[in-house]
């Protein structure tokens, strides 16, 4: 009688493992998402310091608008979907105003990266350019075939993500 309530104990806990560890592989799976990536592209850091703006574009920064940490471009057949990025009419002028930093700042901001946004697929959906060292890379979720959301990541490690609520679309 007691190696059968053994075997019945030691029977329920596996089950109930096995339970605990299905709950959680669903929990995954609903979390997953599909993701693109940055790669970094020296051709769209100097297309920024030659201040052009893609046409086909629509453009967003971070933070101040008067010395953005990270500009992005994402193309017009996609749709951005954050809080934490600024929509912006952006014109060469207006884009060479806010990447110049006055006198010493310039020492502490001299560096920056510029990198293709590409979807899940690899296809280049948008253009990345910032500070070094501040944001140098982020992720790239594709909430659905033509709508992204633009996570940043630190150079520290840390994530900065704020749940979309919105969408800028023109």
């Amino acid at each position: 009688m007691r190696d059968q309530s053994k075997y019945h104990t030691l029977f329920t806990g596996r089950m109930v493992s096995a339970v605990f560890l299905a709950i959680f592989l669903a929990g995954l799976s609903g979390c997953s998402g599909t993701y693109g990536r940055l790669v970094v592209n020296s051709d769209v850091k100097a297309l920024f310091e030659r201040n052009e703006v893609l046409p086909d574009h629509h453009y967003f920064y971070t933070e101040s608008s008067t010395w953005p940490r990270a500009i992005i471009g994402i193309h017009e057949d996609y749709t951005l979907q954050s809080d934490f990025w600024h929509p912006i009419e952006l014109t060469p002028e207006r884009l060479k105003r806010m990447l110049e930093f006055p006198g010493d700042f310039r020492l502490l901001f001299m560096s920056r990266n510029g990198s293709d946004i590409l979807d899940k697929n690899g296809r280049r959906i948008g253009v990345w350019y910032a500070l070094k060292n501040t944001y140098d890379w982020g992720v790239v979720q594709m909430i659905d075939d033509k709508t992204v959301n633009i996570i940043l990541q630190t150079s520290s490690g840390k994530i900065i993500f704020l749940p979309f609520r919105q969408s800028y679309e023109e």
